[in-house]
């Protein structure tokens, strides 16, 4: 476990002081839009090039990107976009580990899908977080568990569209909330006290009538066991949404193996520090004293 840490700590040293420097430059933005076009493109996607764009708000980066539907096939066509994205940032991140390289990955990817209702325009958007696009592209969720997630977070328009769909979304730290929601399934990964939770959620996982009740189970044990280490890490007290997303995030991967959720926790440091931020000290003391604690 500690030389797993200090494996994270050395890339850490290795890259931010080139990031404190320069940051993300416009030509890796424009290298990460035009891959994205070549993925359309080779699955022949309709889209729209130059509404492409990335924008930073709060502590995310956003890349938006405009689709078109036939009349009846929008759902096709975002579960598809979905995938090609989803495909190609899981492909850049593992290049980027294996040649210790820097890549730009977006936060929150936003997918404008427009599709014609009659004589109508109606532009579906959702914002998705990028991790959970390169889940879907790398198999770890089912094209039902995104669908259930998109259809919760869709919103339509005619001929505009509101920069701000997600504004809770897009204002928290979302990579800070990936990083914690791996480490907490890191830690809790043969840990017998989530024995039951995890029976239970297991059963009920993405069962119409039941998914209610599992976010519910989910928020209700984060913050029974982890509100004061949210707290004291992230520096506020968070509120349900911010822990279900966490707890969703928490839920996918503590149904892996311990070496995935270790290099899921990798890629999600990276992630993180590749931004300038410094991966939390205080997040690897709360743990020292919670294994001494509980004997784990």
């Amino acid at each position: 476990m500690k030389i797993y840490y200090y494996f994270i700590f050395f890339i850490y040293c290795l890259f931010t002081s080139i990031l404190a420097d320069s940051g993300y430059s416009n030509k890796e933005f424009n290298i990460f839009i035009n891959g994205i076009h070549k993925e359309l493109k080779f699955f022949r996607m309709n889209f729209d090039s130059d509404f492409s764009n990335i924008s930073i708000k709060s502590k995310n980066s956003i890349f938006g990107v405009r689709v078109f539907s036939r009349r009846n096939n929008y759902g096709e066509i975002i579960i598809m976009s979905a995938g090609v994205m989803g495909r190609y940032l899981s492909k850049k991140m593992d290049d980027a580990i294996i040649n210790n390289s820097i890549i730009y990955i977006p936060t929150i990817i936003t997918i404008h899908c427009v599709s014609f209702q009659g004589r109508d325009k109606v532009i579906l958007s959702l914002s998705l977080n990028s991790k959970l696009l390169m889940q879907f592209g790398s198999g770890e969720v089912s094209a039902e568990m995104l669908w259930a997630h998109i259809k919760n977070n869709i919103t339509s328009s005619k001929d505009f569209i509101d920069d701000d769909i997600s504004p809770k979304t897009f204002m928290a730290d979302i990579d800070f909330e990936n990083m914690i929601s791996a480490r907490i399934a890191l830690e809790g990964k043969n840990n017998p006290r989530l024995s039951s939770i995890l029976s239970t959620a297991l059963k009920a996982s993405w069962v119409p009538g039941l998914e209610s009740k599992l976010e519910d189970m989910l928020v209700s044990h984060l913050k029974k066991n982890h509100s004061d280490l949210m707290e004291k890490v992230m520096g506020n007290k968070l509120e349900d949404e911010q822990m279900l997303r966490i707890g969703r995030q928490f839920f996918i991967h503590i149904q892996k193996p311990y070496s995935d959720i270790k290099k899921a926790h990798m890629i999600d440091s990276l992630k993180y520090v590749w931004k300038g931020n410094v991966y939390p000290a205080d997040l690897d003391s709360y743990y020292s004293d919670y294994r001494k604690k509980h004997s784990l």
